[in-house]
C-alpha cells in the first residue's frame, strides 16, 4: 500500500470515529465536515423497505456500513434467487445475514415461482423467519396464474409482498392497469408493496407507452392510476426506492406534496441503494437514501409524518396492523 493509500484511510477512520457518539449511528465522515445548516438531520427512526446485500458485490458489511452511514436503523433486505435484473442474491444468504444482525435486518424471501415446489419452498421459508416476499421480479405478465398463487399465499400468511412493476418486453409483472386492482380486491390482507418503473410512472395520469420511456418527466397531470389505488386500498403501499421513485417524486414537488398529504400513512420509506457508504463510493457519487431523505424533508414539514414515512408506514406494512 501506497503512502498516500494509508494516508487516505488514516484520514477516512478518523474522520469516522470523530462522528461517533454514544448511542448514535455513525454519520458519513464527508458529511460530517460540511457546515451545520448543509449536513443531513437523521431521523430518530429510519427503516429502509428495500434493500439487496450484494448490489454491486456489496458484501454483508458492506451493507451494514451503508446503514449505518445513512442513519438507517433496520432494512426489509431483498433477495433476488433467479439473478432476474442482474441482482442475485439467495433467500439462504438473506437469512444467514439475519442471524448475524437480527436487529438490523428484517429477513423477506424469494423463489423462481415458475418452479412447482414454489409454495412450499415460500412456506419452509416462513418456518426459518422470513416476513414477507420480496423482490417479485420475474418475466412473468402480472395476470399470469403463477402470479397470483403467492399473492394468494402472501394473503395466507398475513404478509407483505414487493413486486417490481415494469412494463416492456423484457420487464416484469407487466399489466399492472389491468390486474393490480383485482388482486387488491381479492386479496385484503397481503400487503402489496409497489416498486419500480411503471408503477411510479401511473403517479400521473398521462403516462406514456413503455418503449418511449420509462421515466416520464415533467409536470404531473393529476388523476392518476397510483392515486386512486392508493385511495381506494389501504392494502396497497408506495415504495419510493430507486431512481424510479425519486424521479417520480421530484419531476412535480407541488404535485409530490400534495400526494403525500392524500396517502400519508401508504408511503415507505426505501432506497435500493448499492453504495457502499452512504456517499455513492461504488455508485458515481450518488446515495439513493440520502437523496430521498433529502426530498422528504424538503416536502413533509410536519414530523410525526415524517415519522410515518421514515418508519412507521413500513411497519403497518410488515405486521398488517393498518
Amino acid at each position: 500500500m501506497s503512502t498516500v493509500q494509508r494516508s487516505r484511510r488514516g484520514f477516512f477512520q478518523s474522520a469516522t470515529a470523530a462522528v461517533v457518539t454514544a448511542g448514535a449511528v455513525l454519520q458519513n465522515p464527508l458529511e460530517a465536515m460540511l457546515p451545520d445548516e448543509q449536513r443531513l438531520p437523521r431521523p430518530g427512526r429510519l427503516l429502509d423497505c428495500h434493500l439487496h446485500i450484494n448490489h454491486f458485490d456489496r458484501s454483508v458489511e458492506d451493507t451494514i456500513r451503508h446503514m449505518d452511514r445513512t442513519g438507517t436503523s433496520r432494512a426489509f433486505i431483498l433477495p433476488l434467487e433467479t439473478g432476474e435484473g442482474n441482482v442475485l442474491l439467495r433467500s439462504e444468504t438473506v437469512l444467514h445475514a439475519f442471524h448475524l444482525y437480527k436487529d438490523r435486518i428484517i429477513p423477506f424471501c424469494q423463489t423462481d415461482i415458475r418452479q412447482p415446489d414454489v409454495l412450499d419452498r415460500i412456506r419452509a421459508y416462513h418456518l426459518l423467519g422470513c416476513r414477507g416476499i420480496g423482490e417479485q421480479k420475474e418475466h412473468l405478465p402480472l395476470g399470469d396464474k403463477r402470479v397470483e398463487a403467492v399473492i394468494a399465499l402472501c394473503d395466507e400468511l398475513n404478509w407483505p409482498i414487493t413486486i417490481h412493476f415494469q412494463d416492456s418486453a423484457s420487464g416484469y409483472n407487466q399489466g399492472m392497469a389491468e390486474h393490480l386492482e383485482t388482486y387488491l380486491k381479492r386479496y385484503r390482507r397481503v400487503r402489496i408493496i409497489g416498486h419500480a418503473q411503471t408503477f411510479w410512472a401511473n403517479i400521473s395520469a398521462d403516462v406514456p407507452p413503455p418503449d418511449e420511456t420509462l421515466y416520464p418527466t415533467g409536470p404531473v397531470r393529476p388523476g392518476g392510476l397510483l392515486d386512486r389505488l392508493l385511495g381506494d386500498y389501504p392494502n396497497l403501499y408506495a415504495d419510493m426506492s430507486a431512481g424510479s421513485g425519486y424521479r417520480a417524486l421530484s419531476r412535480d414537488e407541488d404535485f409530490t406534496a400534495g400526494f403525500f398529504d392524500r396517502h400519508p400513512k401508504q408511503i415507505l420509506f426505501g432506497s435500493d441503494c448499492p453504495c457502499r457508504d452512504g456517499a455513492g463510493e461504488n455508485f458515481k457519487g450518488m446515495c439513493y437514501s440520502t437523496q430521498l431523505q433529502r426530498l422528504l424533508r424538503r416536502l413533509i414539514s410536519d414530523e410525526s409524518r415524517l415519522d410515518d414515512a421514515f418508519h412507521n408506514n413500513a411497519m403497518l406494512a410488515l405486521e398488517g396492523t393498518a
